[in-house]
């Protein structure tokens, strides 16, 4: 079946290129960041990889609420530091609602600020952030390298459920994860290691008007026959919502990839 997605790609319907999209602009301004992480300076050079600048920004935010969290949590101390009655609850308090605004991710029930960091340190980020000024946690602000992991092999295609990307899961089966961008109009799968399985491209360029609304609904039926394996099925639930032109699916119907 995997020749159907190279042709859906090739008879797509014209989109807004991805370099159009907050997304890249994003990575455009962020990317010297990736720098400063050896294990993921390889996402620097992503310009026309649409899902590796994904992951990028995953790496990059990541990198910005750190240094957010680190730099609260510093400016916090000085301004309490001649308050001997200050308590930690109320410091870590505090900091809490300057960090409202930060993207993160759900894992096991507990909040994911950085994604490169274990479950262990993140919690110290999120829940104890008045260790960040002791050693040894202070010196996680400039020498954190030893303590990366990779959150893509870690978390699997959960991460992407996060508020770390602009992507909404339509499905999932045995760790696999299927997402939709609403913008570029395509699905993702990712498998468990967190990396790009396949990409279905939605509306072929035969389709005047496309419909957009109620993509959600409509991406489910492709997603299930996908995960079920069914070419057949995954042909005619493509057509079945809007998504591929009656020209092609006679198309697909008589061909044999």
């Amino acid at each position: 079946m995997n020749n159907i997605f190279t042709f859906l790609e090739k008879k797509a319907h014209p989109r807004e290129p991805f370099e159009t999209l907050e997304e890249f602009k994003f990575f455009l301004e962020n990317r010297n960041i990736l720098t400063k992480i050896p294990k993921f300076s390889f996402l620097y050079d992503s310009e026309y990889n649409d899902f590796d600048i994904i992951r990028a920004n995953i790496i990059i935010q990541g990198y910005i609420n750190k240094s957010v969290i680190e730099k609260e949590a510093e400016s916090l101390a000085l301004y309490y530091q001649n308050d001997s009655s200050l308590d930690k609850r109320l410091f870590n308090k505090t900091l809490k609602e300057k960090l409202v605004d930060l993207p993160y991710f759900i894992y096991e029930g507990n909040k994911l600020f950085i994604p490169f960091f274990s479950k262990t340190l993140n919690d110290i980020y999120n829940n104890e952030p008045e260790k960040l000024l002791e050693v040894p946690y202070i010196d996680l602000k400039n020498y954190f390298t030893d303590s990366i992991i990779d959150p893509f092999d870690n978390f699997g295609a959960e991460l992407y459920d996060s508020l770390f990307t602009r992507l909404i899961k339509v499905g999932e089966y045995n760790k696999y994860r299927a997402y939709l961008h609403y913008d570029m109009n395509i699905i993702y799968i990712v498998n468990p290691q967190g990396r790009l399985d396949e990409k279905i491209y939605l509306f072929d360029k035969y389709i005047k008007n496309p419909n957009y609304n109620h993509m959600l609904e409509r991406t489910k039926p492709v997603v299930d026959a996908y995960f079920n394996n069914s070419r057949s099925a995954f042909i005619e639930a493509l057509f079945n919502n809007g998504f591929l032109s009656s020209h092609l699916l006679l198309v697909l119907r008589r061909s044999s990839f």
